[in-house]
């Protein structure tokens, strides 16, 4: 005996709602496509005037300077990516900032320090420095608050020597090197 009983009155499922919801989606997935593609064939149209445009520009420019565009010949290259790294480089040292560097000597350099000298190195982003300290523990101050600093990376002192001061007493000169500072 095979029992199928349905109460429902109607089926379960709404299949008008349903299929009007598809139609809904439908339409408006339409709208969608077609308002991209207006927006597509508007851009398409704008990138081939600007391309006519371009070229008869370029056009215009040769026949003004009556010149052909020609290659380079491979010295001519060489010379001019040493051209192109020579102004590089006078760019990136007009690039430095020294009070940005003398503001963060400043923070970490002790009263009884004198600082005598900079010379950075623009191609390493070093810079080597020379100075006097009263004492080997002013000395010893400077280095450690160099080194703690988060602006300065590696510090390396190449020199250090007593040497007597003009006024009385002795000085202990340093030269050292700040690799990674800018």
């Amino acid at each position: 005996m095979k029992l199928t009983l349905n109460l429902a009155s109607r089926s379960y499922l709404n299949r008008r709602a349903l299929r009007f919801s598809y139609l809904a989606v439908s339409a408006v997935l339409v709208l969608l496509l077609a308002f991209n593609m207006y927006g597509y064939l508007r851009a398409h149209t704008r990138v081939g005037l600007l391309n006519d445009r371009l070229a008869e520009l370029e056009q215009q420019q040769h026949v003004e300077n009556g010149t052909v565009a020609r290659k380079m010949t491979p010295k001519e290259q060489e010379r001019l990516v040493a051209d192109v790294e020579f102004a590089n480089e006078i760019l990136k040292k007009d690039g430095f900032r020294w009070t940005l560097l003398l503001d963060r000597l400043e923070d970490v350099v002790p009263e009884r320090v004198n600082i005598q000298g900079i010379r950075p190195n623009y191609r390493e982003g070093s810079f080597s420095l020379t100075g006097n300290a009263r004492s080997v523990n002013d000395l010893r101050t400077f280095l450690d608050n160099l080194s703690g600093s988060p602006d300065f990376n590696d510090v390396y002192l190449l020199r250090q020597a007593r040497q007597e001061s003009n006024y009385g007493g002795s000085l202990v000169s340093f030269s050292l090197v700040v690799k990674g500072a800018f």
